[in-house]
């Protein structure tokens, strides 16, 4: 259902749907009475702009329309883009292009209404195989559930976090970033930058 990269993450993985660790420390889903949406900052995290790598951007474009159907009726809002660790050089030869040792956050979601928020972070896992482990995380003040899974591509360190509420499903996905260090607290802050209240 999600696609990562022209298939960064799926295809041949370690990672099945009856593999997801359920951990009984998880924090019950608590509803929320709030109707909220998703938008998009002009810098991530108040620092790293956005990509303006095409395939990217329909990477991220792709996700989302994945997350759509998970949905009961029409997305209220809808996100979909990258944002890199660097800024993006410009050469004649070779147009926009992304110089070395930066890292990508590759960003969809969508809001609604989200039915059964269990289920449907199930179904945005089960299609990230490369993930070699995924385990629940601190969804963080907004409540819901969260998961977080790691993997690699072609040397190429991954992790992949996604929440789900009654209101929002996301999927935030870091790659290139240092594997001895786990994104969750980034997740956390990225999540807090993109969901707010209906206005």
């Amino acid at each position: 259902m999600v696609v990562l990269l022209t298939g960064l993450l799926a295809a041949t993985g370690c990672t099945r749907p009856g593999d997801t660790r359920k951990s009984e420390a998880q924090p019950a889903l608590s509803p929320t009475t709030t109707a909220m949406r998703l938008d998009k900052p002009k810098r991530l995290l108040d620092r790293w702009p956005e990509s303006v790598d095409r395939s990217l951007l329909e990477t991220a474009q792709q996700n989302m329309g994945s997350l759509k159907k998970l949905l009961s009726g029409q997305p209220t809002s809808a996100i979909s883009t990258a944002y890199v660790t660097w800024e993006g050089e410009y050469s004649p030869e070779r147009g926009w292009y992304r110089p070395a040792g930066g890292s990508t956050v590759l960003i969809s979601g969508v809001s609604g209404t989200v039915s059964d928020p269990t289920a449907s972070l199930d179904a945005t896992f089960a299609n990230l195989t490369r993930l070699t482990t995924v385990a629940p995380t601190a969804p963080g003040p907004l409540g819901g559930e969260a998961r977080c899974g790691t993997g690699q591509n072609k040397g190429i360190h991954v992790e992949a976090c996604g929440w789900a509420d009654n209101h929002t499903v996301a999927l935030v996905t870091f790659i290139g970033f240092p594997a001895a260090q786990s994104r969750a607290d980034d997740f956390r802050q990225i999540r807090s930058q993109l969901e707010n209240p209906v206005r």
